[in-house]
């Protein structure tokens, strides 16, 4: 029997573990901190840690329910054990099920933050408050701190200056996976959107690329294999990463 062990987000989860469910294959999963992918030097060398750690023959592929996530995963290296991921620059491709409908959305309007059930359910206290929005919840903090040290009309004169945040965001969007009741998390981005004075839309996710990570349907236009050895790169074109031979960051 094929035994894979998945080393997922915690954005992922429910997905993860659905898919997982539901395969003919052995299927160990490991969750890391939602919150890593905002400092990738921390979740590359988590990750690299990982698969270092693993016995030779335990597993026949480590799977990383992961994109590029901002490099972070770039420059892992397998070791005995080949390393398989989507090509995707982030989750979100992982949520919407392809490159084509990422591509898609974000032609269309890129000035958007997501929202989903399971990475709200897993948010701390001081967390981003969705899914792509690095500095959202970090600036509201900083205006908070204006206001109170130089009142509202300084601080919204400070923030203009310091580039006008938000202001190619439009759009707030929940993605609905179908893998619970999320109506309370479908709310707060309703709400978000309401305060931002964004348009709210909410759009059905789709599993299948989670799905044919689990399932070991990598088909070479949409996965990266990567051998014992060998390498993550970024790459330039719509491959979006490649492997090369060679020890990555460590």
């Amino acid at each position: 029997m094929t035994r894979y062990l998945a080393l997922t987000c915690e954005a992922l989860a429910r997905s993860v573990y659905a898919a997982a469910a539901a395969t003919p294959h052995t299927v160990t999963v490991r969750l890391f901190r939602q919150g890593l992918h905002n400092t990738p030097n921390k979740l590359r060398a988590a990750l690299q840690a990982e698969i270092d750690a693993l016995p030779p023959g335990e597993w026949d592929a480590v799977l990383l329910a992961y994109g590029l996530c901002g490099n972070s995963t770039a420059g892992l290296t397998a070791r005995h054990t080949p390393l398989v991921l989507a090509r995707a620059h982030d989750c979100i491709t992982l949520y919407l099920g392809s490159q084509d409908r990422y591509r898609a959305e974000f032609e269309a309007h890129p000035g958007t933050y997501w929202y989903s059930l399971d990475y709200l359910e897993r948010s701390t206290d001081g967390a981003n408050v969705a899914l792509g929005a690095a500095n959202l919840g970090l600036m509201d903090g900083v205006y908070e701190d204006y206001v109170a040290k130089y009142g509202q009309d300084n601080a919204d004169y400070l923030m203009e200056v310091m580039g006008e945040w938000g202001r190619h965001y439009d759009r707030a969007v929940y993605i609905d996976m179908g893998s619970g009741d999320g109506s309370a998390y479908e709310q707060m981005a309703r709400d978000e959107a309401q305060r931002r004075g964004w348009r709210f839309e909410r759009k059905q996710g789709s599993r299948r690329l989670i799905e044919q990570l689990i399932n070991g349907a990598w088909n070479e236009d949409e996965f990266l294999v990567v051998p014992p050895g060998y390498t993550i790169r970024p790459a330039a074109d719509s491959l979006i990463m490649a492997e090369s031979p060679g020890a990555g960051d460590e």
